[in-house]
């Protein structure tokens, strides 16, 4: 099974530098919107109280530093996907995996499959392996140098769990083809300059095939990890499948737990089936 969400997005919020880590304190919205224009934001506000471009590179700079110490973390993973009715009473379908992520001896992150659920989808058709694929999304894209590929629009602040965020739309400077950009919206912590969610799809300038899975917009929440790195904990996107004229809603789910420094080791035994 190839690589797991060694990503670049989405995630619940703590407060403190001196916390023991934390999921939290920011609760993922009931659901996602499925266009970022429906995030009631004014379109003309006062600017930010220091320049953007400071804060900016003061994010872009963290971030750069949240993805070297992320590489080097080991953590639990799961990732759902469910199908739902429609009326909100829950899935009436649904698969899921259970990953376990370490180092291997050259230091580069291998996984292990813990477990999976039995599907009880009843129109999509998944495997382990299409989960992954779901999950192959940049986790840190706005990291370092990144950021200057992509242009950044003020939207205001707004609270977040007790924690006052700027909010920037960020769009791609050029799209190049193969290579996913973000496109969204990020909420940026006042104090420590951290991404604290984002949510947006990646642009690549290719069509999705027709036989792809549609999420496309991503809500993500970082979780505040040992008082020092703000890293994804929670991801999540809704959308909906064409069945026989109808829409059926779907949902994904990707939570990751338990982070911890992790120090190379031999490969753990491999998964039964």
């Amino acid at each position: 099974m190839r690589r797991f969400l060694e990503l670049s997005v989405i995630l619940l919020l703590a407060a403190g530098a001196a916390r023991a880590q934390q999921v939290g304190p920011i609760h993922p919205a009931p659901s996602a919107s499925s266009s970022i224009e429906q995030i009631p934001l004014h379109p003309e506000v006062a600017p930010p109280p220091i320049p953007t471009q400071q804060i900016v590179q003061r994010f872009a700079a963290n971030d750069a530093k949240y993805e070297a110490a992320f590489k080097k973390f080991g953590y639990l993973q799961t990732i759902y996907v469910e199908e739902l009715d429609g009326r909100n009473d829950g899935p009436t379908g649904s698969y899921g995996v259970k990953v376990e992520l370490f180092l291997n001896p050259q230091g580069k992150r291998y996984e292990r499959l813990l477990g999976k659920t039995t599907s009880t989808l009843q129109y999509l058709h998944l495997s382990s392996l299409d989960l992954e694929v779901i999950a192959e999304m940049p986790f840190f894209p706005l990291a370092g140098s990144a950021a200057s590929h992509y242009n950044f629009f003020y939207r205001g602040t707004q609270e977040l769990d007790k924690l006052n965020t700027y909010v920037f739309r960020v769009e791609p400077k050029k799209v190049v083809a193969g290579q996913p950009s973000f496109s969204g919206l990020i909420w940026v912590d006042a104090k420590d300059f951290a991404i604290v969610k984002s949510y947006g799809q990646f642009v690549d300038g290719q069509r999705r095939s027709k036989g792809s899975l549609p999420f496309t917009f991503f809500d993500t929440y970082r979780g505040d990890i040992d008082g020092k790195y703000w890293f994804p904990v929670y991801i999540r996107s809704d959308d909906h499948i064409e069945v026989s004229g109808n829409q059926v809603p779907i949902r994904l789910i990707i939570r990751s737990t338990d982070f911890h420094p992790d120090k190379p080791t031999l490969p753990p035994p491999a998964a039964s089936h």
